[in-house]
């Protein structure tokens, strides 16, 4: 087995399980691809050998633990990268985790509270209400008689979770080196997403100031509730939250509800994303049913503010021109938008503009009431397939966001769609972007941009003259992939160097045997040599031109 040497001597031991875990599920193949294996590629279970590989994959993350779950999670976002059978087998991940044990969960909380229990809670429940991979929630009641939900980090997780993190570093690096037709989705930067998402969700202290924002933006509106938090009583390993007593909309037997409240719901929990997305461009990225309570006037509360969504106003303006090309069919605003979404290299805009209108074309008798936002985004993410382009982070968490959410409106309301709801929002949008407050406000942006610049330009143009005239000017090459040429070039020259011993010791062996009075055991130990070295340079090039 190859051992990173990269890697911290602690880490050894979880490189051992994870390699002998995704060999087990007939993953060996894999492995030896990104030349991380030991044994036999086809050593694995026997159940394993007539499954699927995206179930393979599912499999070993969820024996793996909660970092691998994750992973799985975030990459069933990546719906511009893997198709509807691997997606929909990470979606099934599910983290078994067994809750934290009642016995030492009051000296667990005292430590993340730093004072006994009794100073802040008159009552807690240890007998959690919701268990996850990373934090588990338990009902309690304050000194002061008010009701909360108290969510509670689980010990020791983050050393575990940071070597993973390291390992999984990595492993991507491997896969960039080794799996050229992976490259233009940079594994190694999805990572450092994932861990940067990570980051934030184990942090809980993260998620008190996400919910304090968006209690202030719906502090005012009657309909939507964000719960109430306790920051003098949290920290990054607990939180202490208003305590929601309505029911879960994953608890509700929808055919129960009349039609007026389904659609009202469905329109409200549309709205309220959409505004999020839309007008704020900060939201709950991750809308189901079990993070939506409803209230019996129809209110609804969101919760679990672990995983939030940005959108610059950049971005911003590009989903509501694309929202508006959709509604118009207009085939040069969707293609300007989807060439400025592409990372990596530039896409061919003749290629790239057929396609797009191919797709308009297939919804040019379809009205925008019928036309399903699912649909559309997997169309658009099969164009970027196509055309080898990768979305950003920021889309990729957007549009998964968005599938969701149809989903939830569609299960209490059928007839609701995701794009008629934000025509409103897009029109208001272009008025305002029309208004002569916003021409003025963008204006005077560009007008003190251009007088910096102005102001700036003769001491650029001093700085300028004089590294000419020192000859300090430079020119930068970004080779991509230099540093794997170079380890190309190394083997080479030591496969001939090898070849050039190996003739050597041949010749000199030759010499050697053809002395009568010569030592002729040395001339055979250097045959010996020079065989062994055939077979290495032999092997060498023939794995090489596997690989």
């Amino acid at each position: 087995m190859m051992i990173p040497t990269l890697l911290a001597m602690r880490d050894i031991s979880r490189m051992r399980e994870i390699i002998t875990v995704m060999t087990k599920y007939g993953l060996g193949g894999f492995l030896q691809r990104i030349k991380l294996s030991y044994g036999s590629a086809d050593e694995s279970a026997s159940g394993s050998r007539y499954m699927s590989t995206p179930r393979r994959f599912r499999m070993a993350f969820e024996e793996l633990g909660p970092t691998f779950v994750k992973l799985g999670q975030i990459l069933s976002t990546r719906v511009d990268i893997f198709d509807a059978e691997w997606i929909e087998e990470f979606e099934k991940l599910q983290s078994n985790v067994a809750p934290i044990p009642v016995a030492s969960i009051d000296e667990l909380i005292e430590s993340y509270l730093g004072r006994p229990m009794g100073e802040v809670f008159r009552s807690f429940d240890s007998v959690p209400v919701g268990s996850a991979s990373i934090a588990q929630v338990h009902k309690a009641v304050l000194s002061d008689g008010e009701t909360v939900a108290v969510k509670i980090k689980r010990p020791d997780i983050e050393p575990v979770i940071q070597a993973d993190l390291r390992i999984l570093t990595h492993l991507a690096g491997l896969i960039e080196s080794e799996i050229p037709e992976v490259r233009r989705y940079q594994p190694v930067q999805m990572v450092q997403y994932f861990a940067r998402s990570l980051a934030k969700e184990t942090d809980l202290s993260v998620e008190l100031r996400y919910m304090q924002r968006f209690g202030q933006t719906f502090g005012s509106d009657p309909s939507v509730r964000i719960p109430r938090v306790y920051p003098d009583i949290s920290n990054r390993q607990i939180l202490v939250q208003e305590h929601i007593g309505d029911t879960l909309l994953k608890d509700i037997r929808i055919e129960t509800l009349d039609a007026p409240m389904r659609t009202q719901l469905a329109a409200r929990i549309t709205d309220t994303l959409f505004t999020m997305i839309l007008q704020q461009g900060f939201f709950h990225a991750d809308p189901h049913p079990g993070n939506i309570f409803i209230g019996s006037d129809g209110r609804i509360t969101l919760i679990d503010f672990g995983l939030v969504g940005h959108l610059s106003s950049t971005r911003r303006r590009e989903i509501i021109d694309l929202i508006n090309a959709l509604t118009r069919k207009d085939q040069f605003t969707m293609q300007y938008v989807l060439s400025n979404w592409a990372q990596g290299d530039l896409p061919d805009e003749n290629l790239l503009g057929a396609d797009v209108l191919e797709m308009l074309l297939n919804y040019e008798h379809t009205p925008v009431r019928d036309l399903r936002i699912s649909q559309v985004i997997n169309d658009i993410t099969q164009i970027m397939r196509n055309h080898g382009l990768t979305l950003p982070g920021d889309l990729v968490m957007l549009f998964k966001t968005l599938i969701t959410l149809e989903g939830v409106a569609k299960r209490l309301d059928g007839q609701t769609e995701l794009l008629e709801r934000a025509k409103p929002i897009v029109a208001d949008a272009f008025k305002e972007r029309s208004s002569p407050e916003h021409i003025l406000r963008k204006g005077r942006m560009h007008l003190q941009t251009l007088l910096q610049a102005a102001d700036e330009l003769p001491q650029n143009l001093f700085r300028l003259s004089r590294r000419l005239q020192k000859g300090q000017m430079g020119i930068t090459l970004d080779f991509k992939r230099f540093d794997q040429i170079s380890h190309q070039i190394d083997r080479a020259a030591n496969r001939l160097t090898m070849g050039i011993v190996t003739a050597a010791l041949i010749i000199g062996s030759s010499i050697v045997m053809s002395i009568e009075t010569g030592p002729k055991f040395i001339g055979f130990i250097g045959y010996l040599l020079a065989f062994a070295n055939s077979l290495w340079i032999i092997w060498s090039i023939w794995r090489s031109g596997k690989h």
